[in-house]
């Protein structure tokens, strides 16, 4: 048994020399654009909503209802475009996605952006492709 730990922290110490500083923050690799908004009346179109759940790999309608329930007002989707019934500014958007990502996107173990949200009996699990954890998402 020691010996297997000591074989383990070997290897551990030889990958950790000869992977590249960048694989660390593979949430670098992750860009997203920023949100354009446009106000209209009493409604707010985001008119790049479609790029967002096309990057991150989740469907509009969950990424939707996200954003749905943090701003606490109805939203809808229309020829590509999040619109929303109220005046939640630009920064609401950016703090909101940035969340998101924190929240349904960041493995909490390894740090990777490839990742998959899975619902199991009404609970919502985050799954890991590069690590293979598994870990409630909020």
């Amino acid at each position: 048994m020691n010996q297997s730990k000591e074989d383990y922290s070997a290897l551990l110490a030889r990958i950790r020399q000869v992977r590249p500083e960048s694989a660390s923050q593979s949430e670098d690799r992750l860009k997203l654009p920023a949100p354009r908004t446009m106000v209209s009346g009493k409604k707010t179109f985001w008119i790049n909503y479609m790029e967002f759940p096309t990057i991150l790999r989740r469907d509009p309608d969950e990424f939707l209802n996200y954003f749905r329930s943090q701003l606490a007002i109805n939203a809808s989707l229309e020829n590509g475009r999040a619109i929303f019934m109220g005046r939640p500014d630009k920064q609401s958007f950016s703090a909101l996605i940035q969340r998101y990502l924190k929240d349904r996107v960041i493995c909490p173990v390894c740090g990777s952006p490839d990742t998959k949200l899975e619902k199991n009996k009404q609970v919502l699990t985050l799954l890991c492709e590069a690590c293979g954890a598994r870990s409630a998402a909020k």
